[in-house]
């Protein structure tokens, strides 16, 4: 019987903050047999990180790392650890609270989907210029557009008015984006992916620099090309599996909001969805 354990890191200057999520993940429906939360010894990003752990509630295990693999630390330590076992990977990000019932339900679509890593949330790429996409497989995920998405309107229009009266922070509140299950180009892994450690090919762990800071496409490319795509779980008639943002994910720690080597999320992302495309033939 498979074992099913959650991975994730963190960075030092949220090393204080992350017990709500952690302790989101305790809560699961399906108990994980472990949570383990993977931590570099130096990081790249935080070079004066003077080596103190964060604390952890109990059924929370530490591991320190001598190589910092950047944000992709959240699940290539773990895929790394459990190589060669029958080991189900959770893996998700510092910065939100998950539903209950959201590892259930990925566990409950494995057996249709043996070799997929199955996402909350998908990522689709734009086609080259010029020219049309295909797709191997079907049927492709659909997202409800969010314009359309009339109850989600209305409440995050109450929680933006009600920030704004009290001088909070305002954070969208989470929503069923998810329409239809079905494959996408890859996944977005703050909202929570299940994987196996046999999915990841030894390149996975070679990321070049300009990967580094888009985890999440470097994976999906890893992954897809060694046959093992994208699938979005959820649909209409599904409970909501979003998970919902802390009020540090926007802080000035967060990923997408700061450039580097004065590249924004965008245009590294780009390159990447390029890398794969022009190296293996994906995503074309």
């Amino acid at each position: 019987m498979s074992q099913c354990i959650v991975s994730l890191s963190s960075i030092p200057p949220r090393f204080d903050r992350i017990g709500p999520t952690l302790d989101s993940l305790l809560a699961q429906t399906v108990t994980p047999d472990r949570i383990i939360l993977y931590i570099a010894r130096t990081y790249r990003r935080f070079p004066e990180y003077d080596g103190q752990l964060p604390k952890v509630p109990d059924g929370v295990e530490i591991r320190v790392l001598d190589q910092d693999y950047g944000p992709a630390t959240k699940v290539l330590p773990a895929a790394k650890e459990f190589a060669g076992t029958d080991t189900e990977i959770f893996f998700g990000d510092d910065d939100q609270i998950y539903p209950p019932h959201l590892i259930e339900r990925l566990l409950a679509s494995r057996a249709k989907h043996p070799q997929a890593c199955l996402a909350v949330c998908g990522a689709q790429f734009p086609p080259v210029p010029g020219t049309v996409r295909t797709y191997e497989e079907h049927p492709r995920w659909l997202r409800k557009w969010r314009v359309l998405d009339v109850p989600f309107q209305l409440r995050m229009f109450g929680v933006w008015l009600g920030a704004r009266l009290t001088g909070r922070h305002f954070i969208e509140p989470p929503r069923r984006s998810t329409l239809r299950p079905g494959y996408a180009d890859g996944f977005q892994g703050y909202l929570g992916v299940l994987v196996r450690p046999e999915f990841f090919p030894q390149e996975s762990y070679d990321i070049p620099e300009f990967a580094f800071p888009v985890d999440d496409v470097w994976l999906s490319g890893q992954l897809t090309r060694a046959g093992h795509p994208t699938w979005v779980v959820g649909g209409w008639g599904e409970p909501n599996l979003e998970s919902r943002v802390t009020d540090y994910g926007f802080d000035q720690n967060a990923l997408f909001l700061n450039q580097f080597d004065g590249k924004g999320r965008g245009e590294l992302d780009a390159a990447v969805v390029r890398y794969f495309r022009e190296t293996y033939g994906i995503w074309g």
